[in-house]
């Protein structure tokens, strides 16, 4: 009928596999494995640059662009800039995300509210600024809200919002919305 079995009696006992016991060859694996997770992590990290489109000094119009002041993006922060060379930051650790390209651009910027000494240690939410290409060559916001961290609904629609007159701008020099460049390289 078959083979008698005693389970009183371990035939063997079990023991679980230690580092100390594995093969110079396993661990060399497991270390390499470790690395390239700590690395996948380190290059999620960094910021992405601003799309390419929004490169250079925009300004309110251009008297502002010969006085040198105006707005940069940049991929830590959006920055004021005024013509003694002195910035002021706007939003900060701001993420781009180009929502349509070409004629009709437009770019989400979610950035973090800023941090009040003495305030709560998690803000809970978080804003998005949707930037659109307008018709004479410049940038306008056609959107501003702050979102709830949590739950994703938007908690403020911003009305009378300073961020739109700060922002609709043009770009300063020479830019392919407003000019043909093929040829000048």
């Amino acid at each position: 009928m078959g083979r008698r079995r005693s389970f009183g009696h371990p035939s063997a006992t079990f023991r679980p596999h230690q580092p100390d016991q594995r093969s110079a060859r396993a661990m060399a694996s497991a270390r390499l494995i470790t690395a390239c997770f700590g690395l996948t992590l380190l290059a999620g990290c960094g910021r992405a640059p601003p799309p390419a489109e929004l490169s250079g000094l925009w300004s309110a119009g251009p008297a502002a662009c010969r006085a040198g002041v105006g707005i940069r993006f940049q991929p830590d922060a959006i920055e004021a800039v005024y013509a003694d060379q002195e910035r002021d930051t706007l939003f900060e650790r701001p993420r781009y995300q180009v929502v349509d390209a070409g004629e009709d651009f437009r770019v989400r910027i979610t950035y973090e509210l800023p941090r009040v000494a003495g305030g709560a240690r998690t803000v809970g939410a978080h804003g998005v600024l949707v930037l659109g290409r307008t018709p004479a060559g410049g940038i306008a916001p056609e959107a501003h809200n702050l979102i709830d961290g949590l739950t994703g609904a938007a908690r403020i629609r911003i009305a009378d919002d300073p961020a739109v007159a700060a922002l609709t701008l043009q770009p300063c020099g020479r830019h392919p919305w407003r000019e043909d460049l093929r040829g000048l390289s």
